[in-house]
C-alpha cells in the first residue's frame, strides 16, 4: 500500500522523489494508519505531525499507548519507511488526518533511526497464514521530517494550512485499491490450490477395486467432492468478482476526479466486505 498511497495522494515531485527508489526495492515501504486503540477508525487516530516553523519541518508523535501504530503489514521486520497517518497540528489547530513519509530504519544496517520504537508483534490466532504476514508495532518518540514529506496537501513555511486542489476522498482510493487487489490475489491463489487438490483426486486412487481391478478414484467419492467442489465454484465466482471490483474501482477513479463521490460509499462496502470473505474462503 505503500507505493498506491504515494501515487494517489502524492505531488508530481513526491512522485518523482519515492516511487523509483520504491520500484527498485532500493526502499520497502508500509502503511502505517491503524492504531492499538483504533482499528480502522481513521478519525479517532491519535499520532500527532505538529509543524514546527523554526526549522520547517514536522513532528511526529505518539502521544498515549493507545496512539501506537499496530498491525501494519511488512512493519515488523522490513520496512525502512512508511506511509503514516496522523493528526496535522499548526498553531495550537488540528486540521485532521494526514499522510506523512517517515523512515523508519537505516538504509546501511537497517537499524531504527533516532525515536523509533519498531518491532513485530508476535504470534496471532487463527490460521498458520496470518502467521507469515510480517506485522508490525511503531511508536513515535519526536521524530523529524522535512515538510516536504507531508502528501497531497501542504503547510507554507509560515506555518498556513493550505487546502489542496485535490478532492480530500482521493484519499480513499488507496484503501479500496488495495482491497480489490486483495480479492484478486486471493481468488487466484483459491484457483491454484483448487486445481492441484482435484488433479491429485483424479488421479489419487482408494479403495474399491473389483476382482482386481483398480481402486476407485478418490475424486468419485461424495465426500470428497461435498469439500472440494464447492471450493472450485468459490474459485470461479471470486475471479469473476474480482475482475467487477477492478471495473468498479477504475469507474470511481474517475468519478472522484470529475468530484463525483457518489459511488465511493458502495466502493468501500463492497471491497472490505469481499476482502473479508474471499481471504477467509481461501486460508
Amino acid at each position: 500500500m505503500f507505493i498506491p498511497a504515494i501515487k494517489g495522494q502524492g505531488t508530481e515531485e513526491q512522485h518523482e522523489k519515492w516511487l523509483p527508489m520504491a520500484y527498485k526495492m532500493q526502499i520497502i515501504g508500509c502503511y502505517a494508519q491503524t492504531e492499538l486503540g483504533h482499528g480502522s477508525n481513521v478519525q479517532g487516530l491519535e499520532t500527532t505531525a505538529t509543524f514546527d516553523p523554526q526549522t520547517d519541518e514536522f513532528v511526529i508523535h505518539s502521544p498515549t499507548l493507545t496512539s501506537s501504530k499496530w498491525w501494519p503489514g511488512g512493519l515488523g521486520k522490513v520496512s525502512t519507511h512508511a506511509v503514516v497517518y496522523a493528526r496535522l497540528i499548526t498553531g495550537a489547530q488540528d486540521h485532521g488526518v494526514h499522510g506523512f513519509i517517515v523512515q523508519l530504519r537505516s538504509l546501511d544496517d537497517h537499524s531504527p533511526l533516532p525515536g523509533i520504537t519498531v518491532g513485530d508483534i508476535g504470534m496471532k490466532f487463527g490460521s498458520g497464514a496470518y502467521n507469515s504476514m510480517d506485522n508490525g508495532l511503531l511508536r513515535f518518540d519526536h521524530v523529524r521530517i522535512p515538510r516536504n514529506q507531508m502528501l497531497m496537501r501542504f503547510v507554507t513555511r509560515e506555518g498556513k494550512f493550505v487546502q489542496s486542489d485535490v478532492p480530500r476522498q482521493l484519499v480513499y482510493g488507496t484503501m479500496v485499491y488495495v482491497r480489490q487487489t486483495i480479492v484478486s490475489d486471493a481468488s487466484c491463489a483459491l484457483a491454484r490450490a483448487v486445481c492441484i487438490a482435484t488433479r491429485y483426486s483424479a488421479v489419487r486412487r482408494q479403495f474399491g477395486s473389483q476382482n482386481g481391478g483398480p481402486e476407485t478414484q478418490v475424486i468419485d467419492y461424495k465426500t470428497q467432492q461435498s469439500r472440494l467442489f464447492p471450493l472450485l465454484a468459490s474459485a470461479y465466482a471470486f475471479r469473476f468478482v474480482g475482475e467487477w471490483l477492478k471495473w468498479l474501482y477504475a469507474d470511481v477513479t474517475q468519478r472522484l476526479q470529475a468530484n463525483d463521490f457518489s459511488t465511493l460509499p458502495e466502493a468501500h462496502a463492497c471491497t472490505a466486505g469481499l476482502k473479508s470473505m474471499t481471504t477467509s474462503v481461501t486460508a
